[in-house]
């Protein structure tokens, strides 16, 4: 598989879709603006929901496969918006989750507005996602961010109720990963795919690098909150360790620790302790190789993902989308 030899920042990445960006946040407008005086009210935190929409990787992702499968139609536009808004209703239920304070440099929902207004927020932007996908003519788009969305909220229930659960395996760890983040990249590929009308073996492996790109995706952004720079993130970093949730890189940790280390790992993990913690005491050196084998993971899972586009017919798009698969590994916030 031929790739660029120089990586692109995402700007130029997403060049050649700009365009039909615009008219996804075109779209967002419309659905995040009051349907009617009884929504007036609300909308000083939806602006705030709004501002929230960062890189819009899930949204490049539709438009670059459909791109890929050479039929980019108006409903594309729509299943982009759609699971940007779900995305964005799932950020404002985990920064109150996780006690977040700040999210894209902005203070978290629920820090401004308090824990009811920020539940009740999120159930307003995924009520309002599914009476759009439910437009559509044809209901598959919704069955499927049905689905997707309950796989989301599966994970994230499963995560919450192993909350401190120092001996999660790996394969719980995945599992969790597979259901809060990656099943919406894993619908966002099919139903692009579906979308263009391409063959069942094409909408199968652009659902399977979602997924694995989606996986890879959390696994930086376990890695981020150990190790980023908080002001270059814009948001607050070290919650998963003090809060007690296991991630990749604290599993390979745990597993690299002797015995008298790895107890007291376990007795200071899910204590709100700080990350320094972690990254200055006596954890540090096996830290750092437990980050290097989460970044090695990193890699053969995106790795995987962009072996699945080679079924994809588009070459110039294909390369794009391999250019912004390769991009969730290398970015930094």
């Amino acid at each position: 598989m031929s790739e660029p030899t120089q990586a692109l920042d995402l700007p130029l990445l997403l060049e050649s879709i700009q365009d039909e960006m615009d008219q996804v946040n075109d779209w967002l407008e419309a659905q995040l603006a009051p349907a009617g005086p009884d929504e007036v009210p609300l909308q000083p935190l939806i602006d705030h929901v709004h501002r929230f929409r960062g890189k819009q990787l899930r949204a490049a992702q539709v438009l670059l496969i459909a791109r890929g499968c050479n039929r980019l139609v108006p409903d594309h536009i729509v299943v982009a918006g759609v699971i940007e808004m779900i995305h964005a209703a799932t950020l404002v239920h985990d920064d109150l989750l996780d006690g977040a304070e700040k999210r894209r440099g902005l203070d978290c929902a629920h820090v401004r507005w308090g824990a009811h207004a920020s539940v009740l927020l999120g159930d307003w932007v995924y009520s309002r996602a599914f009476m759009r996908s439910t437009e559509l003519e044809d209901p598959t788009c919704s069955r499927w961010l049905a689905g997707a969305t309950s796989a989301v909220c599966r994970g994230e229930i499963h995560q919450n109720l192993t909350r401190g659960e120092f001996d999660l395996d790996y394969s719980a760890y995945l599992a969790q990963v597979d259901g809060k983040t990656a099943a919406l990249f894993e619908a966002g590929g099919r139903l692009a795919a579906y979308s263009s009308g391409a063959s069942q073996k094409i909408q199968d492996a652009c659902a399977r690098h979602g997924l694995l790109a989606g996986r890879a995706f959390q696994m930086v952004d376990d890695l981020l909150d150990l190790i980023g720079d908080q002001e270059r993130t814009g948001k607050s970093l070290g919650t998963d360790w003090a809060n007690g949730k296991m991630t990749l890189p604290l599993i390979h940790l745990r597993e690299l620790l002797q015995p008298a280390d790895r107890e007291e790992l376990r007795r200071l993990f899910g204590r709100g302790e700080a990350r320094r913690t972690l990254l200055e005491g006596s954890f540090s050196k096996a830290l750092a190789a437990a980050v290097e084998l989460s970044r090695e993971e990193i890699t053969r899972t995106l790795d995987e993902a962009c072996l699945q586009l080679q079924a994809l017919p588009n070459g110039d798009a294909r390369q794009l989308l391999i250019e912004l698969t390769r991009f969730l590994g290398r970015r930094s916030r």
